[in-house]
């Protein structure tokens, strides 16, 4: 015994299409039918509109419901759901114009003279700034400044006093100091009140603070007696206590018991 759909395929089973799963119902009649199809008594599209059961499914339709809840089947247009074509295909996406990169021709140099600039000639001038005003000066008062030094020497015809607590370092070295500072103190060091004079002479007769050698900026250097208890003489002559005397090569200073310092070039 075969079973028809109400769309006209042969199905196995007796409750639903094995095809389409439409429900068949069963009659007296399609149990005797003939196993073909009967085309020509299917109800066209136009005529199943009105029909209130799903003409694909055979499911009731609600009262004015345009889709069939199961198969969504449209009663207004007579047609069947496809919902492959139902399904609306994105527009292709249009594929940009890439204009082709045209590289550039590099020039062919002929001449090399010829590739490189012209630049414009610069006259010879000596440019003056007062930086370099200002170098200048100070070289050239460096240069014309006399750089100085004093030897320091016993002299024992200087020790005219014999004192046996104090004797003449006779053969004593010569020691030799260079002038390079603005400032200088010559004197006796004395570390129980802090005294350290860049100048240091052992002798007894010189005060801890005795003379200050100063450079001006001219270079000029010149020498000061600063109080001290026995004096200093230059060239033979006392100098005055706080009066700056003007010192150059040659010039000789007496001071202490036995200590004579001689100025000369370096």
């Amino acid at each position: 015994m075969s079973n028809i759909c109400p769309k006209g395929h042969f199905s196995t089973d007796t409750d639903y299409c094995s095809e389409c799963g439409a429900p068949i119902k069963l009659s007296a009649a399609n149990n005797n039918a003939p196993v073909a199809p009967k085309v020509a008594d299917a109800k066209p599209a136009s005529a199943r509109v009105d029909n209130l059961d799903c003409p694909d499914c055979m499911t009731p339709r609600r009262s004015g419901t345009r889709y069939c809840e199961v198969c969504r089947y449209d009663f207004e247009l007579g047609a069947s759901f496809n919902g492959l074509q139902s399904i609306a295909k994105p527009a292709p996406m249009p594929i940009p114009q890439i204009s082709p990169v045209v590289a550039a021709e590099t020039p062919v140099v002929q001449n090399v003279a010829e590739a490189a600039p012209t630049l414009p000639l610069v006259p010879d001038v000596c440019v003056s700034s007062p930086i370099a005003n200002t170098v200048n000066n100070v070289a050239d008062t460096t240069m014309q400044s006399q750089r100085l030094k004093l030897i320091i020497t016993v002299d024992p015809t200087l020790y005219t006093e014999n004192d046996p607590e104090n004797p003449c370092p006779v053969g004593a070295p010569d020691r030799e100091y260079h002038l390079d500072l603005d400032e200088q103190t010559l004197g006796r060091q004395f570390e129980g009140k802090g005294i350290y004079p860049e100048i240091v002479v052992q002798d007894p007769g010189i005060s801890r603070r005795h003379l200050k050698l100063m450079r001006d900026e001219k270079g000029n250097h010149t020498v000061l007696d600063l109080g001290s208890a026995n004096g200093t003489e230059l060239n033979n002559k006392l100098m005055l206590a706080g009066v700056v005397a003007m010192i150059s090569p040659g010039d000789e200073l007496t001071l202490g018991m036995w200590t004579r310092i001689r100025v000369e070039l370096r």
